[in-house]
């Protein structure tokens, strides 16, 4: 009985390998088991964010900057050991702790993109752009886009421009919290922390005003728009981190949803609509970027290639990690494991064995 027990025991926990190697392997499962390869990339994110703001000069926005930093990495943390190391808490009830927690990362780390770029990035480099557009183009699209300020296509790509946030809004909720989860919730997450992560990165790299504030001049006049154009100029001025041009991230963002779709619907007919409609909608925001004057042309194909980007990665990214989770003996990085069933009872009877 003995052996057998020994038996079952080694087909359910293989034996693992001795020395350094050993010890190696069993850090990496611990930390495989708590924090995902998405997690890896927003805690990089904020760990470059936080050195950059520490570097910058002390004062109550480098203050404020820093509490948004730790609180984001705090809550991704906590989301983390909670959601994949608390077996005891309801599997729902930690699935919502782990979407809440890196959504709100992601969304408070953009809210506060305004205070961030100002603090390490009082510059700006337009005119580099303007310039290397003129070299590429022999023009600026915003420029000769103004030809078509007229109120119906204005307010036309206006509806378009202003519905990025409802295409983000959408995905997100339909793939992170209506889906099942699954290879299709882990390739989403990648792709939208890896565009999201390299995009605010660029903004910090690369930062700028866009056409609208360094090319004001050299506009015939100010754009002719109604209630959709109202509603991108009070957002933007209310919500808009002012700087965040390069990449254009209304350029890849869409663009990356439309192909995280045509992906699925390799496999699942059911996305082949949700294809073509964020493909219509993508095209249309692209071209209100530089037709509202908030992007040059270089910012748009650096948009282009961060989805392109994006698109290809985030499968093989998905399905490696999944393999490299499966061989340290853990589960799919949003399939969280069910609370341990309690020990069977220990019936006593009577007599003589």
């Amino acid at each position: 009985m003995r052996a057998a027990s020994r038996s079952e025991h080694e087909i359910d926990s293989p034996p693992q390998p001795a020395g350094l190697s050993g010890r190696w392997h069993e850090v990496s499962r611990a930390l495989v088991r708590f924090f995902a390869l998405q997690d890896a990339i927003f805690f990089a994110y904020l760990s470059i964010i936080g050195a950059l703001i520490a570097l910058a000069s002390p004062g109550p926005v480098q203050a404020g900057c820093l509490r948004v930093v730790f609180t984001s990495a705090a809550a991704l943390a906590l989301g983390c050991l909670l959601g994949r190391g608390v077996p005891a808490l309801p599997v729902p009830v930690r699935a919502v702790i782990y979407r809440l927690a890196i959504v709100g990362v992601l969304l408070s780390n953009y809210l506060t993109l305004r205070d961030f770029l100002q603090l390490v990035r009082p510059d700006a480099v337009d005119d580099a752009l303007y310039r290397f557009d003129l070299r590429v183009f022999g023009v600026e699209p915003a420029l000769w886009l103004e030809r078509w300020n007229r109120r119906p296509i204005v307010e036309w790509f206006s509806f378009f421009y202003f519905s990025y946030f409802g295409i983000c809004a959408a995905y997100m909720v339909t793939v992170v919290w209506l889906s099942r989860a699954g290879r299709k919730t882990t390739e989403f997450a990648l792709g939208t922390a890896i565009v999201f992560c390299i995009g605010q990165l660029g903004y910090t790299a690369v930062p700028g005003y866009g056409p609208i504030q360094h090319l004001a001049s050299s506009f015939r006049g100010p754009i002719d728009g109604g209630f959709w154009w109202s509603m991108v100029w009070s957002t933007v001025q209310t919500a808009g981190a002012m700087k965040d041009i390069f990449p254009s991230l209304h350029t890849a963002v869409p663009l990356w949803f439309t192909l995280f779709a045509l992906h699925q619907a390799r496999s699942d007919s059911r996305w082949r609509w949700p294809a073509r409609v964020t493909g219509f909608f993508s095209a249309n925001i692209i071209v209100s970027t530089m037709l509202l004057r908030w992007h040059y042309g270089i910012d748009v194909i650096m948009g282009l290639l961060l989805a392109s980007s994006a698109g290809y990665l985030a499968p093989i990214l998905a399905r490696r990690e999944e393999a490299w989770r499966h061989g340290l003996g853990l589960p799919a990085p949003w399939r969280f494991p069910p609370r341990p069933a309690p020990p069977p009872a220990v019936v006593v009877t009577s007599g003589s064995p």
